[in-house]
């Protein structure tokens, strides 16, 4: 945000010189990024204004003229010229011999030309006609990057005066980095109020009349989508001349603002919304047809704007539309059917308040620039200032344009209107929040200074902030608003006061940092992802609706919060991938993100995923080769479990998951309660992803793993255990965890430790038949056990088997 030092003591002059405004300005957080002068210093007594008195043609070229120019001397002087603009009573800028130019392309025809940083004049002999010094562009006089004309002031300039002192150039221009609350600032008036708060400086809000309606032309406006505008303004200008010149005033005021001069009806609405900071459009009227309809867009309607951009609208964008057609994208930028020209007679001035939510991201999501409009729209425009904005820009036109206005249509929703919030501000926050004691009197002041409606209450006050101030919303906005203009650098520096206390970590707590690096340890690396990610991969991959969608993403492809960390592991694993690392092992923890059910709250909740692929490990010569499978994965998982103490209580089930193979994927349940899963990425996944190598993934709740069983001290058994082998046959689909928990439930204390050693499918047995063999080691605390007891735990076992199974004892 550009700001013209000499534009805002107009409103607002406090006892400051400009660096110490500018100091004051940043300390209350509005922070000045640079300082820098509005044009560069020209020679006040050889640079001045000039009128052409007369012109005529150059005898000996044809492409140049000789001008007679006055300049407020007793002697005019024959300058040889060759811009195509310059004509007899025309007051321009005019170099005389010895001035020193600060640079820049002369102007079409000029002799000599200036492509140097700075050029001095000196009286030639052009093709035989003497030329005592230069008219001049903007592009010589370092006022604009090219220029193909000579400048053209207006009738009114003051011959002979120096052009530095007409155009101001000693003027400063603030460039302000404001922070996204602060749309209030993207304005003169804005900025002025501001100052007047912080300096005590008086400040003057110019007076705006109500334009005089000498005719009867107007248009009916109608609001079919309220939310996202509730009160649109119009009027209709007749008969005005767009052949009329932006006066230099103005035009110079929205140079120093980075804005160039177009015409006058651009002009005066650029120059309101820096003025005023209410954005405004300019239509042809006769390209209405009908009236005005404020609309949503119809999905998949076009438009093509005034850059030239066509776009296709979806039903979530706002436009302006008469009864034929959308004529603007509402907020954002004007279509190219109703865009005003040279030749308009009448003109539709508008002026809208459009929500932040119907303005904010939309530009971004039609890969469009942020517009000035647009800017101000999504951080909140004041909803008293449409009329005044209208007034302003009315009496401009009729000032510089000329034309009749016709009447202001206003539509207004009131219902769908914001309304500032009441807030109770209580003294004690000032203390709590700021550590120091502001005099309430010097509290009420800032806060009415800032445009607040104070009204005492028993414990402080009770606020409404002013229309203009979006941003202030409690306590907390209140206490930061007195203590920026109080003065932040006021507040004493001290050391905080703290309390040390020792505090007690539980013994059963297994740390984050353990789990990780439990993960480590097996070939991990941490990845860290965007909570952001791509809606249309995530639902693919999840086959889940209830995303919590992101007003302002910051790309498309980040336009939902993440209901698991494998979208992001996939895309970290892909980016390996892509770059030949061909063996990847990732993990990552953080929050996943849902709607909740039947609300409209959001869930969050603790999660640890991994992904892998590639060689199960790193290649070496001692052995061969091996892909990473299932069983991999699921032991890195076991591998976190078992610090838990309690792998027991943990059990994986066959599964089905969108994401995973339908053959090679698991739930993992804590008790009853599912916590995870654990799989192979499903075929068509991995091809959309591009990725030709088999991948394994699994996601967990950090919860259940946060804590783990202490270890209790047992004295070392007197006697010695008893090991015995079982090996079972039993039907391809039982797992072998159903017979672990079996073979354990029916063992009884005796049984210490029970293993799986092998899994055998094959000749010589049956096709739909496999093999466990288990170790299975018994120890009594009290006795020696004796192999009567020992064959009648294992006859327990086998029935058990037997009947609940179907197995049989391998022979």
């Amino acid at each position: 945000m550009l700001i013209s030092e000499s534009w805002l003591r107009e409103w607002v002059s406090p006892k400051l010189g400009c660096d110490q405004l500018a100091e004051r300005l940043t300390l209350a957080g509005l922070e000045v990024d640079a300082v820098e002068s509005a044009g560069p210093a020209l020679d006040n007594k050889r640079i001045v204004v000039g009128q052409i008195v007369s012109t005529e043609p150059h005898p000996n070229a044809s492409q140049l003229q000789v001008c007679e120019v006055d300049v407020g001397k007793s002697r005019h002087l024959s300058i040889v010229c060759g811009a195509v603009n310059a004509k007899t009573g025309m007051k321009t800028a005019v170099a005389l011999a010895n001035a020193r130019l600060p640079g820049g392309q002369a102007s079409a025809g000029e002799i000599p030309a200036c492509e140097i940083p700075a050029c001095e004049i000196q009286t030639y002999e052009i093709h035989g006609v003497k030329s005592n010094g230069m008219l001049c562009s903007a592009a010589e006089l370092g006022l604009a990057d090219s220029s193909d004309s000579i400048l053209e002031f207006d009738a009114g300039a003051e011959v002979g005066r120096a052009v530095g002192d007409y155009l101001d150039l000693q003027d400063h221009v603030f460039q302000l980095e404001l922070t996204p609350n602060r749309g209030d600032c993207l304005s003169i008036a804005g900025v002025a109020r501001e100052v007047a708060t912080l300096t005590g400086a008086r400040l003057k809000i110019p007076e705006i009349s109500k334009s005089k309606v000498v005719s009867r032309t107007a248009l009916k406006v109608r609001l079919k989508a309220p939310t996202g505008c509730p009160r649109y303004l119009g009027r209709a200008i007749t008969n005005i001349d767009m052949q009329a010149k932006t006066p230099d005033w103005m035009a110079e005021r929205l140079r120093r603002c980075g804005m160039r001069s177009i015409n006058p009806i651009v002009d005066i609405t650029n120059y309101v919304m820096h003025e005023l900071g209410q954005p405004m459009h300019a239509f042809d009227l006769k390209k209405i047809h009908g009236g005005i309809v404020v609309r949503m867009a119809k999905n998949g309607e076009k438009i093509k704007l005034l850059d030239g951009r066509s776009v296709k609208l979806t039903k979530h964008n706002l436009v302006i539309a008469d009864h034929s057609k959308a004529i603007a994208l509402a907020g954002i930028m004007g279509a190219a059917n109703s865009a005003i020209s040279g030749k308009s007679k009448d003109i539709y001035l508008e002026s809208a308040f459009f929500s932040c939510a119907a303005i904010l991201g939309k530009a971004r999501q039609l890969g469009l620039q942020h517009t000035d409009a647009s800017h101000r729209f999504e951080r909140g425009v004041d909803i008293e200032l449409q009329l005044r904005a209208m007034e302003r820009a009315t009496a401009l036109v009729v000032d510089i344009a000329g034309g009749q206005a016709g009447p202001v249509t206003h539509a207004v929703e009131k219902s769908a209107l914001p309304k500032a919030a009441n807030i109770a501000f209580h003294k004690s926050e000032i203390q709590r929040l700021l550590g120091i004691t502001i005099p309430s009197s010097k509290t009420v002041s800032i806060m009415k200074n800032l445009g607040m409606s104070v009204r005492a209450a028993k414990t402080g006050w009770q606020v409404k902030p002013p229309s203009w101030r979006y941003d202030i919303q409690g306590q907390h906005d209140l206490v930061e608003e007195v203590g920026r203009c109080f003065g932040f650098e006021k507040v004493p520096t001290r050391m905080p006061n703290t309390e040390c206390r020792i505090g007690g970590h539980p013994e059963n707590k297994i740390s984050l940092y353990d789990l990780k690096q439990t993960l480590v340890h097996r070939g991990y690396y941490e990845a860290i992802t965007y909570s952001f990610v791509d809606a249309k991969f995530q639902k693919q991959l999840l086959n889940k609706g209830n995303a919590i969608r992101l007003v302002n993403p910051i790309a498309d492809n980040m336009s939902v919060m993440r209901q698991s960390l494998w979208p992001g592991l996939l895309e970290a694993l892909k980016s390996n991938l892509n770059r030949q690392e061909d063996r990847v092992r990732l993990f990552e923890t953080g929050q996943v993100y849902a709607k909740a059910q039947n609300s409209r709250k959001s869930e969050e909740k603790s999660r640890l995923g991994g992904v892998a692929s590639g060689l199960s490990l790193p290649r070496q010569w001692g052995s061969p080769a091996a892909e990473v499978d299932f069983f991999d994965i699921k032991g890195d998982l076991e591998a976190l479990i078992n610090l838990t103490g309690s792998a027991s209580d943990f059990k994986l089930r066959q599964a089905r998951h969108p994401a995973l193979h339908p053959g090679q994927c698991a739930q993992i349940l804590s008790g009853k309660k599912r916590i995870g899963l654990v799989g192979k990425l499903h075929p068509a996944h991995q091809k959309f992803y591009g990725i030709d190598q088999a991948v394994y993934l699994f996601e967990v709740d950090l919860e259940p793993l946060s804590s783990c069983l202490l270890p209790v001290f047992l004295d070392i058994s007197k006697f010695p255990s008893v090991q015995r082998d079982l090996a079972v046959l039993v039907d391809q689909e039982v797992n072998a965890q159903s017979v672990l928990a079996l073979v354990r439930s029916s063992a009884g204390e005796l049984l210490r430790n029970l293993e799986l050693f092998d899994v055998y499918r094959g000749d010589p047995l049956e096709k739909n038949k496999k093999s466990f063999a288990y170790r299975l080691t018994f120890r009594s605390e009290s006795s020696n056990l004796t192999s009567s007891e020992i064959e009648a735990v294992m006859e327990k076992i086998v029935g058990a088997l037997e009947q609940k199974m179907g197995a049989r004892l391998r022979k």
